[in-house]
């Protein structure tokens, strides 16, 4: 970026963020990473550690995230990080706040804010950390087992992959867990060559 572009993009990331403060209050977890980025990362929405440090992906997975792109040869400076939702869900059982799966409402509260958020990135792909964000933003059809790995075209028009969040990966065991997560390293040098020779990218059906 220019010098007076650059301004003036970080200028408008700041009154994206400022109304998702708005809108979410102290909680907001909002996106950061350079406003130039050619690869956007999309989880589905924060957890304790992010919502304590204000940062996307900086817990568990978080830090299992930077070993998988590592992995692909990636460097998570030049990723722009985000969320779909934009402050933890959360229910209390047994007296303890746990997290749990976001409403439609909030899903939809979180597109408000995060659709501005790509527009202005502007990125060349998207990778889509689980569900929430892959039947977001391609379409309520997709399924992880099915469509992962595949080039879709999104409601932003942004090319996107969908592959398993880092968080699920840690809930496996043994072979189950190399598995899966040797098919989310592949899945992120796909990404990454994509930015070399565009994706064919195609609706779902």
């Amino acid at each position: 970026m220019s010098g007076d572009s650059g301004q003036e993009k970080h200028e408008a990331w700041e009154q994206i963020k400022a109304q998702a403060a708005e809108q979410f209050g102290g909680a907001l977890v909002f996106g950061e990473g350079p406003l130039d980025a050619r690869l956007v990362i999309i989880g589905e929405a924060p957890g304790e550690h992010e919502t304590a440090q204000k940062r996307p992906f900086v817990g568990r997975a978080g830090q299992l995230l930077d070993r998988l792109l590592r992995d692909a040869g990636i460097d998570r400076a030049e990723v722009y990080l985000t969320n779909v939702v934009k402050i933890r869900p959360t229910t209390e059982a047994g007296g303890r706040i746990k997290n749990r799966p976001p409403r439609v409402g909030e899903i939809n509260a979180g597109l408000d804010i995060l659709l501005p958020e790509l527009t202005l990135v502007s990125p060349a792909a998207l990778i889509l950390f689980g569900n929430v964000p892959a039947k977001a933003l391609i379409g309520k059809n997709f399924a992880m087992g099915a469509n992962r790995g595949t080039w879709f075209t999104t409601t932003t028009g942004i090319p996107a992959l969908a592959t398993y969040h880092p968080a699920y990966i840690l809930r496996l065991e043994g072979p189950p867990y190399d598995e899966t997560r040797a098919q989310v390293v592949a899945d992120l040098i796909t990404a990454r060559e994509a930015l070399t020779t565009p994706p064919q990218a195609r609706a779902l059906a």
